[in-house]
């Protein structure tokens, strides 16, 4: 999908498009294997930004460092599921590169997303502490770390502030 800005566009009209660009999720939410438990979703819902670091590992040459833009939405139908869009900031444009479905796991205190592309499937795990998110995208099976995700909780309209 292409997004085109618009020069002279405020930041709240492109946080617009973030909030509704067009990529569903990839993958149907992951079941809950026990019974059902309320996941701590306020947590997590609402939008974050922060930076999303590739690892020096073999395989990973070509991945760049990133800012990035979270918005993570309940899906009510599912006690443990959150959607989440993202997208990085390039040149004070915002522009979406994926979303995901993300399932709360009370054994860990994470939140979890398993993804297939390609080349290659992994899972990202995202842990929350107050308005602190960190995460990292492991490839599987050889559960090789190679992204490491640092972001804050922040408001839409202060998304493209420096």
């Amino acid at each position: 999908m292409s997004v085109r800005f618009i020069p002279g566009l405020t930041s709240v009209a492109m946080l617009i498009v973030l909030e509704t660009f067009a990529a569903e999720p990839s993958a149907a939410p992951a079941p809950v294997v026990s019974g059902p438990v309320a996941a701590p979703k306020a947590a997590i819902v609402g939008v974050w930004k922060g930076t999303s670091s590739c690892t020096k590992v073999e395989g990973n040459e070509f991945c760049r460092d990133e800012t990035v833009v979270y918005n993570v939405v309940d899906v009510p139908e599912q006690l443990a599921t959150v959607s989440l869009k993202a997208a990085r900031i390039v040149d004070d444009y915002i522009q979406p590169m994926y979303a995901l479905y993300f399932t709360y796991r009370p054994d860990t205190g994470q939140w979890t997303s398993e993804f297939k592309r390609p080349a290659h499937s992994g899972v990202w795990a995202l842990t929350i502490d107050g308005d602190k998110l960190t995460g990292t995208a492991t490839l599987l099976p050889e559960t090789k770390i190679v992204r490491n995700v640092v972001a804050t909780r922040t408001t839409q309209d202060r998304v493209l502030e420096h």
